[in-house]
């Protein structure tokens, strides 16, 4: 009996390891402050730059960085409230605030595009400066190799740590990079060929592209609030490690169907429950070291999924059983 009690304590251990770590382990909130940091020194060379140039494309650029600022913020608050354990109040943890800050981001991404706008319809017949193009071709280079360093760490570590909105903060930063290049091509297209309405068209994209940014991370994230499953590829390898686990367990004939499977996410968190029909001869403590190791095998492949299993008895071995 004791040695059964200590092999329950080890399982329990290494589930709670590869559960509870990686949560603690979360480099979210340190990229989060290296991201606002690099955020703000970007803007403050891109609006040098605009100055030097008095470039509308350059200023739309430009007002994405401080976009980038406002979601390194929300990346840096959020992963602070995601990351703490769950309460009472609060069964299922606090993974959910990711969504409800990718949707304040948004809705500021909407507001940038509409200043983008403005700008560009103001200025639409005034020509940019020649002076200074050096200098401000320089900045725009530094500006573009720093965004696109940071969105690749930032996205390695999002897709690590299963955190949507580390990603999508990465995936932002780097549609910055695309948006320099582009001004960069412009500009210079721009005054080469002394065609600076051609300026104002660049801007009037990157203000449409911001607009369709906004409105896709709203789009995502008012879908997760509302209890999006898993991906199917996610589903597909869930279902081939219980039916794996069943057909080699030692109990095996006294096992039938599982059924009811749902999921859904929140954050970087998953939940899993489905229903498992055993013969009613089998006893709840055979049952019930079943369930343990189907949620074992699970989380040792999805360590932030949680597993319910409802047992259910079936008095009668059907015909066509699951193996």
């Amino acid at each position: 009996m004791k040695v059964q009690k200590l092999e329950t304590i080890k399982r329990d251990s290494k589930i709670f390891i590869k559960k509870v770590m990686p949560l603690k382990s979360s480099q979210a909130v340190k990229l989060s402050i290296l991201s606002l940091s690099i955020g703000i020194l970007i803007f403050i060379l891109k609006l040098i730059t605009y100055f030097l140039t008095q470039s509308t494309a350059i200023y739309s650029d430009a007002m994405e960085s401080i976009i980038n600022i406002i979601s390194a913020f929300t990346a840096y608050t959020g992963s602070k409230i995601a990351l703490k354990p769950p309460d009472k109040c609060h069964p299922y943890g606090h993974t959910k605030i990711e969504y409800l800050t990718s949707i304040v981001e948004g809705i500021l991404i909407l507001g940038a595009s509409f200043s983008i706008f403005y700008k560009t319809f103001q200025n639409f017949t005034q020509k940019g400066l020649t002076q200074y193009l050096g200098l401000s071709f320089s900045l725009l280079f530094i500006t573009l190799i720093l965004n696109l360093l940071l969105s690749l760490f930032i996205y390695r570590q999002g897709k690590r740590e299963n955190s949507p909105l580390l990603t999508s903060h990465a995936i932002h930063l780097f549609t910055d990079v695309l948006t320099t290049i582009g001004v960069l091509i412009g500009f210079w297209i721009s005054l080469s060929l002394n065609l600076w309405i051609l300026d104002r068209i660049i801007a009037l994209l990157i203000g449409i592209s911001i607009l369709y940014l906004g409105f896709k991370i709203l789009k995502t994230s008012c879908s997760s609030l509302l209890d999006e499953s898993l991906s199917q590829n996610q589903i597909d390898s869930i279902l081939k490690i219980i039916k794996e686990t069943l057909k080699n367990h030692q109990h095996k004939e006294n096992i039938y169907e599982i059924h009811d499977l749902k999921t859904r996410k929140s954050g970087r968190k998953g939940f899993v429950e489905f229903h498992l029909t055993v013969s009613g001869h089998l006893p709840v403590k055979e049952a019930h070291l079943v369930c343990d190791e189907i949620e074992e095998k699970i989380k040792e492949r999805y360590p932030e999924i949680s597993v319910t299993i409802h047992i259910e008895p079936e008095e009668k071995a059907k015909e066509e059983k699951l193996f």
